[in-house]
């Protein structure tokens, strides 16, 4: 049962996914980010990766942080922006099990650097690369929906 809900996750991460790369408004796509990190840290969790999960809930963090910034129309520090890109890899070592869960954590770096962009197309640059990673750990999770979402945003 986990498993199926877990693959329903995914279709929704998807759906937000696609619907971040049509949007020219980065507010706009900041909250897609948050649906796409706060339900994809639930499909990970379901199907036994807690290094995704763990990631997705720091980039869940970082997507509101930054969307309050956005919000009021004011830059994020720049130490703000290493704070997150530290608390990546940490998230990673802490939650670390096999090699796989080193996959997760370039994919977070990859997001920890799409996330403090202010220009829709270097964010899009950043997922693309994200993207890939990511497709490479849903394999080895059996993420298989989640897939699709990281095709969309590749």
């Amino acid at each position: 049962m986990e498993f199926w809900f877990s693959q329903i996750c995914g279709i929704i991460v998807s759906i937000a996914a696609i619907t971040s790369m049509q949007l020219k408004n980065i507010k706009h796509i900041m909250v897609c980010q948050l649906v796409c990190n706060g339900v994809g840290a639930l499909s990970y969790i379901l199907v036994g990766g807690l290094s995704g999960c763990g990631i997705y809930l720091v980039a869940v963090a970082q997507a509101v942080v930054y969307y309050f910034f956005r919000s009021k129309e004011k830059k994020a520090p720049l130490w703000i922006a290493l704070v997150f890109i530290c608390l990546y890899p940490l998230c990673s070592a802490t939650t670390y099990k096999n090699p796989v869960d080193l996959i997760s954590a370039m994919a977070a770096l990859t997001c920890a650097f799409s996330l403090v962009q202010e220009k829709p197309s270097l964010y899009r640059i950043f997922m693309l690369l994200n993207g890939i990673i990511w497709m490479i750990y849903d394999i080895n999770v059996g993420a298989y929906t989640m897939i699709i979402s990281h095709i969309a945003t590749a």
